[in-house]
């Protein structure tokens, strides 16, 4: 394509916009998301770093203890590696949820007049956040 034009360009930046929003990742229901992560482990370092260890053959590469003995440095850095990426991830990382307006909600108390109960939905967007653990 011939980019010497502004118009050019913009179409250029247009098509590899509409790329971008092809397929992607099928959204994931609500209680499922409930129900499973609570479930899951957690990021362990010490296992991404065995299996990244592990996978070292995949690419030619000795895996395990030298010959004279000693642990190999290559693989006490690989696990120096990942700690530091899971420690930056846990500590360092913003996880921010958007939660839409119209969420139902419903609420009981009591007033000089008897008990009041109350039933709605929310009316502007709210934040959350979140703890990557």
């Amino acid at each position: 394509m011939n980019y010497s034009s502004i118009e050019a360009i913009i179409s250029g930046f247009d098509k590899i916009l509409k790329l971008s929003s092809i397929g992607g990742p099928p959204p994931i229901p609500t209680p499922l998301i409930l129900v499973g992560v609570p479930r899951r482990p957690g990021l362990s370092p010490s296992k991404i770093a065995s299996r990244i260890i592990a996978r070292k053959s995949e690419a030619g590469l000795p895996v395990g203890v030298l010959p004279s003995g000693a642990i190999s440095p290559d693989e006490i850095m690989e696990r120096i590696r990942i700690e530091e990426i899971v420690k930056a991830l846990q500590q360092d990382a913003i996880i921010s949820v958007a939660i839409p307006a119209g969420i139902s909600l419903s609420a009981a108390g009591i007033s000089p007049t008897g008990p009041v109960s109350v039933f709605g939905s929310t009316i502007m967007f709210s934040k959350g956040y979140g703890i990557i653990q």
